[in-house]
């Protein structure tokens, strides 16, 4: 059997671009992006120290990196542990 002879890849998506026009978005809704808010309340300052260090560990991270998370606020702690731990809930 004759090996295949190879042919040029085509362009794809790409060839929808080849116009010199740019192209333009128009989206759906006309509402604003919004923040996310956590459906979850921030728990007691002990749980979330608690939550916050079983998350900390989890990551393996220096002691210096350690450091820095375990500076942070509470609020951002709170942000960050419900960031990483999907379907975040509430203390209770």
């Amino acid at each position: 059997m004759p090996p295949r002879k190879r042919t040029r890849p085509t362009l794809g998506f790409l060839c929808c671009f080849s116009s010199s026009e740019t192209p333009e978005i128009n989206l759906k809704d006309s509402e604003p992006l919004q923040l996310l808010e956590f459906s979850a309340p921030m728990p007691p300052e002990e749980e979330l120290h608690a939550r916050f260090s079983e998350l900390v560990d989890e990551l393996d991270l220096t002691d210096k990196n350690r450091e820095a998370m375990f500076a942070l606020p509470a609020e951002k702690k709170w942000q960050i542990y419900c960031s990483k731990k999907k379907g975040c809930r509430g203390p209770f």
